[in-house]
């Protein structure tokens, strides 16, 4: 029977923000005496990216040669290994150690990919003589805060403008003028996002119907052997509506999708960049090709003040200007959030790529594959 390895941490969920204390037990039950160099307790973060692809050339005599680049990125965020026992015999029983660990306050957040991941874990690890090593191992979620309430520009309405020439040949079919507006331009996971689509139809063209999509695009990028980028775009809310807006008139459309369980933007530098946008599409009538229009959504993991109301269903999709706090009032002292008004966020499965990445750098008896984050939803 082999041994077993139970792993007991301060935040049931396994959860964690950056910065935060991860303290734990881990409780191993042998069943046979192992006789090892040490056993250790390891605590590594992570963000891996890797990819490969190939090319076939044929030469002149037609013999085909097919070689195949392989591309990698790895950081480390975090990397600290105590040893909880020494050399020795190891005897049959249950075996308790127990560990604390100060997470970095600039930890990126866990994220999972079709081309790599941001991963975080503690693993005992029994160094084994004449022997493969033992290793468990659990993973854990870690979020870097991302507070909207610092940056005052999220606090504005995002709005979008085009317009388009509409042919019915051999006459002019007229202009088609359409915006696109939100609140404001950042929001949290289990937000609802208030959208209107203002469409002043002046040509001959209807608009026969219209459908949105939320869209995350992650950016993976390898530095060996050279620099490059792989990108991986998934819809992850998408609505039809049978709206109809006629020839030579005028319509507003107001629509509204909640954020689900995804992990917060990340800055363009980062081995994996992850954003988010809001499209929408308007089909039109005849052989006339749609238009379509979006805004960018930075997602946080703590919400706006000004948008708390929406978590509850009550904000106005009109826009207005942003009332000044304390905080923005250059006459008065520099003041945090006060988030008492704020309930505390449930946590959900982050939505899962078709494709997760598998690091094959982990022996594969060992490995964790299809490992889900779990994210704060403000619902």
């Amino acid at each position: 029977m082999p041994s077993v390895c139970k792993f007991t941490l301060n935040h049931p969920n396994a959860v964690y923000y950056s910065g935060q204390t991860v303290n734990g037990t881990i409780s191993l039950t042998t069943t046979s005496e192992k006789n090892i160099r040490n056993a250790r307790i390891i605590f590594l973060g992570e963000g891996k990216v890797e990819w490969e692809e190939s090319t076939t050339t044929t030469d002149s005599n037609g013999n085909s040669t097919t070689s195949t680049t392989y591309y990698r990125s790895h950081e480390v965020y975090i990397h600290n290994e105590t040893i909880v026992r020494g050399e020795g015999i190891l005897p049959v029983g249950v075996h308790t150690y127990t560990f604390t660990i100060v997470l970095p306050s600039d930890c990126p957040t866990s994220c999972e990919g079709s081309y790599g991941h941001i991963r975080y874990g503690i693993s005992l690890k029994l160094d084994r003589v004449l022997r493969f090593d033992n290793t468990y191992y659990t993973p854990l979620t870690v979020l870097k805060t991302v507070d909207l309430n610092v940056n005052p520009v999220f606090r504005l309405p995002l709005l979008a403008e085009k317009d388009a020439s509409l042919c019915c040949w051999p006459c002019s079919g007229g202009k088609l003028f359409y915006s696109l507006q939100i609140p404001f331009g950042a929001y949290t996971p289990g937000q609802i996002v208030k959208y209107s689509l203002n469409i002043q139809n002046h040509s001959m063209v209807d608009v026969e119907s219209y459908f949105m999509e939320f869209t995350q695009k992650m950016t993976f990028t390898a530095h060996s052997p050279i620099r490059s980028h792989r990108h991986d775009k998934r819809t992850l809310v998408k609505k039809n509506y049978p709206e109809i807006c006629r020839r030579l008139t005028n319509r507003i459309l107001n629509g509204e999708f909640q954020i689900p369980s995804v992990p917060p933007t990340t800055e363009p530098t980062k081995i994996i960049y992850v954003e988010y946008r809001l499209k929408v599409k308007m089909i039109m009538s005849g052989c006339h090709r749609s238009k379509d229009i979006s805004v960018p959504i930075f997602i946080g993991n703590i919400p706006l003040r000004e948008s708390w109301s929406s978590i509850a269903g009550g904000m106005d999709v009109t826009p207005s200007a942003p009332e000044m706090t304390k905080s923005e009032d250059n006459s008065g002292s520099e003041m945090p959030p006060n988030y008492n008004d704020l309930k505390p966020p449930s946590y959900q499965e982050a939505m899962q790529s078709d494709s997760p990445f598998v690091d094959n750098d982990v022996d594969k008896h060992h490995r964790v594959d299809g490992f889900k984050p779990l994210y704060p939803m403000y619902s």
